[in-house]
């Protein structure tokens, strides 16, 4: 079985009419992720035996005529997730036999509707970062290119055909920037929509759990199963107020696709060409197109980076070797504190949580912590007036391909944070965001994003459908 011919709900559907077995789909996933491990280093942890069992587990369900929407899935898990089967390293050289006794309410959600897990994806230090360069187990390689790095593991181990479905987080935009790197879709919901409970998250304010896939019926399928409200997580109460809107369709005579004109200036040719190309096919689809403006780009970015730093500060300073985290040697307290973190958090982990005990302490809190909430406010104010003149936002993802060689992890830090531009202003307001395929340039692939309100995901799929073009097909891998 060839998993680049297939999508996540085509292979389900097959494994329930008897057409394959869930073990056969399983077992295809797990011989390209060994095959490909060492290429494109997608993986920190491959399933093995553990996920055949699982497996034919399924098929005993499906033979038993239990109903099972994701029936033989292989879904791979950003190692950030909790599962009960897996270790997760969280991105740390220190954890990486860390067995987690529980395990994520997404993940759960995904393997009671039948997928299984067949490994966890490689992320940086601690969940920070979008380039892969500050993984303990080095950089994911693109699966068309293995000379240039992407965003996001999940995104690359679709692509590369090793699995057809990846529960993915992100914080400041790399779902998004690997998808499109990668030539797949990948969503970021709304805050609250899915229960962050068995998340590692850096940055509590903007750490959210988004989905990869092949195909917009697929995310759409996961999204599905995986939202609503939990109470191990109080963020998700507020689902419950905009669950009637769910399912909510928009005559395309109706719909209004927004441009944010300061856009233009920042783009890379492949990613004007991208946005000119998505323009002209939601004008054939009859979608009005209007240009609007939104200055909060620079104090957006600065913004979030000041407070993701400052969440990185409290989140990260539980492991000390004392609470969590594996204790160094050493002779008195500081210097097991010391080494205990350095052995613990890679370099930007570490750096993050410098950087933000440096904008908490005494006046910096007033400078820059309390003016980066103000801006925090004003960005989620002024997304509320666009909003208000059209139904969606068109954008660039804005994150251009790096080599993938020895020196990359030492590019400065200061222009990493400026990939994040056109992805942090969704972030910041905490609405849903689609990063969708549109073409190619020089041979590998280039996205765009839908932005639109909170709670606004189908009519996001639905506009994604509307201009994919046949692009709802998987990527051929690079075997």
């Amino acid at each position: 079985m060839n998993l680049s011919n297939n999508t996540a709900l085509s292979t389900a559907a097959r494994v329930t009419a008897g057409a394959i077995t869930a073990r056969e789909s399983v077992s295809a996933a797990l011989q390209s992720c060994r095959a490909l491990n060492e290429k494109i280093n997608t993986f920190t942890f491959i399933a093995g035996e553990k996920a055949l069992e699982r497996a034919g587990e399924i098929d005993r369900r499906v033979a038993a005529g239990d109903k099972l929407p994701l029936a033989g899935v292989a879904l791979a898990v950003k190692d950030d997730f909790m599962y009960s089967e897996m270790p997760a390293s969280l991105g740390s050289a220190a954890l990486d036999n860390f067995s987690p006794p529980f395990s994520a309410a997404a993940v759960e959600r995904l393997v009671d509707a039948g997928a299984v897990v067949i490994g966890k994806t490689n992320l940086g230090a601690m969940g920070t970062g979008s380039t892969r360069q500050s993984s303990p187990g080095g950089a994911v390689l693109h699966p068309h290119n293995h000379e240039l790095t992407v965003a996001s593991a999940g995104a690359a181990a679709l692509a590369a055909g090793q699995c057809l479905l990846s529960l993915d987080s992100e914080s400041g935009g790399a779902l998004r920037q690997g998808a499109s790197q990668c030539g797949v879709f990948g969503l970021r919901p709304t805050l609250g929509r899915i229960s962050r409970y068995g998340l590692h998250m850096a940055c509590s304010s903007f750490g959210q759990i988004g989905l990869s896939g092949l195909a917009i019926g697929d995310i759409k399928a996961a999204l599905d199963l995986i939202s609503g409200f939990d109470a191990r997580d109080a963020t998700t109460a507020a689902y419950n107020d905009f669950a009637p809107h769910k399912g909510t369709v928009v005559n395309p005579d109706d719909m209004t696709i927004g441009l944010l004109s300061s856009n233009s200036v920042r783009l890379r040719p492949e990613e004007r060409e991208a946005m000119e190309q998505a323009v002209e096919k939601f004008k054939e689809k009859g979608h009005r197109i209007v240009e609007l403006e939104f200055d909060l780009f620079e104090a957006a970015l600065r913004a979030y980076y000041v407070i993701a730093y400052a969440e990185a500060s409290s989140n990260l300073s539980r492991f000390d070797g004392i609470r969590y985290g594996r204790a160094a040697d050493a002779s008195n307290l500081e210097e097991l504190y010391s080494a205990s973190r350095r052995l613990t958090l890679g370099e930007e982990a570490r750096r993050r949580s410098i950087i933000g005990t440096y904008f908490l302490i005494g006046d910096n809190f007033e400078l820059y912590y309390r003016q980066a909430l103000k801006v925090w406010s004003m960005a989620r104010e002024q997304f509320n007036l666009l909003f208000n003149r059209c139904s969606l936002l068109l954008m660039p993802v804005g994150a251009h391909l790096k080599e993938a060689d020895s020196s990359g992890h030492d590019l400065p830090f200061i222009d990493l944070c400026e990939e994040d531009t056109f992805c942090v202003p969704a972030s910041l307001s905490g609405l849903p965001s689609l990063s969708l395929p549109m073409g190619s340039f020089n041979g590998l692939p280039v996205g765009v994003q839908l932005v639109g309100p909170a709670f606004s995901e189908d009519l996001l799929f639905q506009a994604g459908s509307a201009v994919k073009q046949g692009l709802d097909t998987p990527p051929a891998g690079s075997f």
